[in-house]
């Protein structure tokens, strides 16, 4: 029994350095290709975990039929509660609905990203005194850097909530994720950049010292990130009006959503021009 589980352990140790270094080249990328990547990775990560959550739900309905949505449920539980706490705070001092709306979309979403970047910092900052003491830490700083860039990339609570939106349907959130994606890769990158400048992957005795943390173009970025993730809020709670309509109409997702914001950029320009 031992003699076959060890192949298994020694091929799961080698998938796990060859990870590893595949990591540490993404490290040594550029920004904009650093963001690329993740961009793409954040969209093919919720589109996975909407797959998976379906095909849970589906084998989970023929094994267990009282049960099947039970996880599911409660992770959607958990977020919800976190929106609530948000947009209840926020209409108290906001009457419109629809600015409601924005400003709780663009606070959550702008806690999230901002968490995430802190958390890179504190993960940095935390195994630089490791490392500081053992140089070997290091290996685990890059371990820890990489698993936590493939839960914020994954984004498995994104996912999961989009499990009860039929395939057809997923179109609809293609207008608010292009920019909120955009915020939360732009947030995970300037992390990444950050923890860098806080210990280098490449820390050496003979360069301890670190590197002004929050300088201007990391300042612009968040801002940036902040902005995308604005913009996002704006047309967030669009979409899902275009989602409620063409449900309740049986009309065409993708072709609602094209009409309406052709006519949101017309209505724009006429009163930009005039």
């Amino acid at each position: 029994m031992f003699k076959k589980v060890c192949p298994i352990i020694s091929k799961i140790k080698k998938i796990f350095s060859t990870s590893r270094d595949i990591f540490k080249d993404f490290l040594k990328m550029s920004f904009t290709e650093k963001f690329f990547i993740t961009y793409v990775g954040c969209w093919i990560s919720f589109l996975s975990v909407v797959a998976l959550s379906k095909t849970l739900i589906f084998f989970s309905s023929q094994l267990t039929p009282s049960h099947s949505e039970s996880v599911i449920k409660t992770v959607e539980y958990v977020a919800t509660k976190k929106f609530e706490v948000v947009s209840s705070s926020v209409s108290t001092h906001v009457d419109y609905s629809y600015l409601s709306l924005v400003l709780s979309y663009f606070v959550n979403n702008s806690i999230s990203c901002i968490v995430i970047l802190l958390a890179y910092i504190l993960v940095a900052y935390l195994y630089r005194k490791e490392v500081e003491r053992d140089p070997g830490a290091l290996e685990d700083y890059i371990n820890a850097l990489m698993l936590f860039y493939l839960v914020t990339v994954i984004n498995p609570l994104t996912g999961l909530l989009g499990y009860k939106i039929d395939i057809e349907h997923l179109p609809v959130v293609v207008p608010h994720g292009l920019f909120e994606f955009a915020g939360l890769s732009l947030s995970i990158v300037t992390g990444l950049t950050v923890a860098e400048r806080i210990l280098s992957i490449e820390y050496s005795k003979s360069n301890i010292g670190i590197k002004r943390i929050f300088s201007k173009d990391v300042i612009l970025k968040i801002f940036i990130a902040l902005v995308l993730i604005g913009l996002a809020a704006f047309l967030e709670p669009i979409d899902w009006m275009v989602y409620q309509y063409s449900i309740y109409h049986n009309l065409n997702i993708v072709e609602v959503l094209v009409k309406t914001y052709i006519n949101i950029l017309k209505i724009l320009l006429t009163s930009f021009l005039s």
